[in-house]
């Protein structure tokens, strides 16, 4: 809708109403929200070995959780890491640290990671799979099925997970 016009010495200008801005603002604004900020300027990896890659990355990420050695972790991780897991969120290496202290106080955790479903766009990438193992400390070590997922981002030499999910699975 376009409303006055305004005569500025011979000249006329047409002025949009504030409806018409708003329109547009939201527009332009609903574009800048769709496209990540990374997405222009992303080189992206070989989508053929990529999901290889990753489940490798994910797999690493498993092993790094049971050392102390924060190094490993690091590696495999972006530096604005998260994790949620067992009702709650942990930051960066915060999850490594509940690990290898329930490891410490006697508690056996065996992981077994079945067939990952993985999604890759360019140089972010999401994947699920189920977890079979159990954990408890000997002797009643009970089977255990999580259901997790990740997200992950290739900074330009590797993929590190940027996000981390796990939650148990209902028992059937």
């Amino acid at each position: 809708m376009v409303e006055p016009q305004i005569d500025l010495a011979g000249r006329r200008r047409i002025v949009p109403d504030m409806n018409s801005a708003a329109l547009l603002a939201a527009f332009a604004a609903a574009l800048s929200l769709g496209v990540p900020a990374h997405a222009g300027t992303a080189q992206c990896p070989d989508p053929v070995t990529a999901p290889g890659e990753i489940e490798q990355t994910i797999h690493d990420f498993f092993a790094a959780l049971r050392t102390e050695d924060k190094d490993p972790f690091e590696q495999v991780t972006t530096a604005s890491f998260y994790a949620f897991d067992v009702g709650q969120r942990f930051p960066g290496a915060a999850l490594v640290d509940v690990v290898v202290e329930a490891l410490g106080n006697g508690v056996e955790i065996n992981w077994n990671l079945g067939p990952m479903d993985t999604t890759v766009r360019c140089d972010v990438a999401w994947s699920q799979w189920e977890n079979t193992g159990s954990a408890g400390t000997p002797p009643d070590v009970r089977p255990v099925q999580w259901l997790e997922s990740a997200v992950l981002v290739h900074d330009g030499t590797r993929w590190k997970l940027d996000f981390f999910h796990s939650q148990r699975a209902d028992p059937q």
